[in-house]
């Protein structure tokens, strides 16, 4: 096993995907300790391993689990333009390798990034503190070298006493993992916006941009305020990583404006909530913790909850599947198409876990939703409850 870095002592992600500080708690005070980190990074995923799916969504998937042509590199992914990088709108998410996602084999790991590589989704997404996700993603480069990397460089403690040096360590630590010489994307995130530090950590990132160590920098989890404070202080920030689906659209409430003003991507994960969206939960009683059997969905019931509740869920996941069986498409499909439709998103993260649903994710990008589509899944979405304020308020503990 690799360790995981961190500023000022090691940093890994707990089996419920939530950054654990080994150096300043031991396991019986892990809660206490994560208050104080603020919750940090929830980052990429997709469609949890387990469950069933329906019927139609089993017949959606692709063959490419087993190495089938159908797999190989479609007219359909087209690129999207994130400063000077060319990515694929569906980008591999590499949360799981953190953990919580249940047992894995890095050597297949690296098998299903190439297949996925192979079939257009030329995009990868990890981090310093996704436990060994660089250096597996850095074994993948070594056999699809012109993949694009978004890494991130995640700040937790002692956030103000972080300088130009630990920087540049950092982003060489992260070069060295994925055995590359400069990084494609680099995405602060800061655990505490009372430490004001994080424009200075910014703008040492441009730095590293401006020398050729990084290629674009972007950040992870910035809301509209904090993220105008580095637009307005010069920092050239290309992408904002945030949670966005069709039941946690707080993204609307300023920041998606807000970018689309100042050409910034919106990367989202979240956009078939772990599985949730998906015909996988249609029609079932709300699940207890045991049926929840992975970090994101654990998580992204937290966001059902808020946008109203299981019944309500019901709904949607109802008028999803009428829009998804009028066009052949999936619960799954309307969900990442939803997002996609929406002012400033250059991509969705969607969790790789297997090759299962690589064909299912790239009949997404075909998908086009018409006005009655948009009137049928309006008419539930006006029902919502929440939730409410900006975006990762709830996860950081300015809402409440």
């Amino acid at each position: 096993a690799f360790p995981a870095r961190g500023m000022g002592g090691r940093v890994s992600m707990s089996a419920q995907g939530s950054p654990v500080d080994h150096a300043a708690s031991p396991l019986s005070s892990r809660r206490g300790a994560l208050r104080k980190l603020l919750m940090a990074v929830v980052l990429a995923t997709g469609m949890p391993l387990g469950g069933s799916a329906s019927s139609q969504e089993q017949a959606a998937a692709g063959s490419c689990a087993d190495g089938d042509a159908s797999c190989a590199a479609s007219p359909s992914v087209p690129k999207v333009q994130l400063g000077s990088l060319a990515i694929s709108p569906i980008i591999m998410g590499q949360w799981q390798l953190a953990g919580g996602h249940g047992a894995y084999d890095p050597e297949e790991a690296v098998r299903n990034m190439v297949k996925h590589y192979d079939a257009g989704i030329t995009t990868v997404d990890t981090a310093d503190i996704y436990g060994p996700s660089e250096e597996i993603v850095g074994a993948f480069l070594k056999q699809r070298p012109d993949a694009v990397v978004c890494t991130k460089l995640c700040c937790f403690r002692g956030l103000d006493r972080i300088d130009r040096k630990q920087v540049r360590q950092r982003v060489l630590a992260s070069c060295k993992s994925l055995g590359v010489k400069s990084l494609d994307l680099v995405a602060l995130f800061w655990a505490d916006f009372e430490v004001k530090r994080y424009v200075q950590v910014a703008k040492w990132l441009a730095e590293l941009k401006d020398e050729g160590l990084v290629r674009e920098v972007g950040v992870t989890n910035f809301d509209t305020e904090h993220l105008r404070e580095l637009v307005q202080a010069g920092v050239p920030v290309v992408s904002n990583q945030i949670q966005y689906s069709i039941v946690d659209r707080r993204a609307q409430h300023g920041l998606s404006d807000y970018c689309e003003s100042e050409g910034i991507r919106l990367l989202c994960y979240g956009s078939v909530g772990g599985g949730l969206l998906s015909g996988r939960f249609i029609g079932k009683p709300r699940p207890g913790r045991a049926a929840l059997d992975t970090s994101s969905l654990r998580m992204y019931a937290g966001s059902v909850s808020r946008f109203g509740g299981w019944d309500l869920l019901q709904d949607l996941l109802g008028a999803m599947r009428g829009v998804a069986q009028k066009h052949g498409a999936t619960i799954a499909n309307v969900a990442s198409r939803y997002v996609l439709n929406q002012k400033a998103v250059g991509a969705i993260i969607v969790g790789v876990r297997s090759a299962e649903h690589i064909q299912e994710n790239i009949a997404a990008l075909s998908l086009s939703l018409d006005q009655e589509d948009n009137r049928i899944l309006g008419s539930v979405l006006a029902r919502a409850k929440g939730p409410e304020g900006d975006i990762y308020g709830y996860e950081s503990g300015r809402v409440v």
